[in-house]
């Protein structure tokens, strides 16, 4: 069967063993992944792959302005068109290809301690705001956001939920492990230790280094250890 024959198949039907193309079903090639059409949905996967990988080491390398579609193309070898399918604008390609590098530098091993846990979490968020232009990518996203209600709901949905989903899991295993007090409201204590790192970030400039996260680490875990680990944990601290 020719190309032509595989986009136009024929519905053989007939009765009393006589079979004949009575009605002609033109397949419409699908430009989007669709569950339903695995090799269709796994080549969209893959292109969208090499485009993150390609522009999260651009968001690296570069400017947060330099990141453009242009030069996203160049390094992943996808058309301009491809990328402007999958995201409508520079600005969301660079705030998903940025959420997809600190996704893979942000994975916290459970050690078993919500202190050690925030700590390390804090860190590796540090280091990732420390690679290349990557704070400068994070202000700039930031003011985006504040400019565009559209692009500040992708913001929420995509890098910071990303992030707060970070603290939220550490928080949570404290909690089961009874380390943390039952009582405690981990969504606000969430926003003060997140937010302070974006408040220096963008509204002090002042150092985001080991001592601040130390006494950030020390200020979280005052707050909201049950009276058994606080004791545990000023006693080695």
């Amino acid at each position: 069967m020719g190309a032509s024959d595989g986009a136009s198949r024929g519905v053989m039907e007939g009765s009393g063993g006589g079979a004949g193309p009575v009605s002609t079903v033109r397949v419409k090639p699908r430009s989007r992944a669709d569950p339903a059409h695995p090799l269709i949905a796994s080549h969209e996967a893959e292109v969208r792959l090499r485009v993150l990988k390609a522009a999260s080491v651009l968001v690296d390398r570069l400017t947060y302005d330099a990141v453009t579609i242009e030069a996203v193309a160049r390094a992943s070898g996808v058309s301009k068109s491809t990328l402007y399918r999958h995201w409508p604008s520079r600005q969301l390609l660079v705030l998903e290809a940025f959420t997809y590098k600190t996704n893979l530098l942000t994975n916290v091993e459970d050690t078993g301690d919500v202190a050690r846990d925030l700590h390390a979490y804090l860190v590796a968020l540090t280091y990732c705001l420390h690679i290349g232009g990557a704070g400068s990518t994070v202000a700039n996203l930031l003011a985006e956001a504040i400019r565009s209600e559209d692009f500040a709901a992708h913001f929420r949905h995509t890098l910071l939920r990303e992030r707060r989903q970070g603290f939220l899991a550490i928080m949570a295993r404290g909690q089961r492990r009874g380390q943390v007090r039952d009582d405690v409201d981990l969504a606000v204590v969430i926003d003060a230790v997140y937010g302070s790192v974006h408040h220096r970030l963008v509204a002090t400039g002042q150092t985001i280094d080991g001592s601040f996260l130390r006494n950030l680490t020390r200020f979280a875990v005052d707050g909201v250890a049950t009276p058994s680990y606080r004791e545990t944990y000023r006693a080695r601290t």
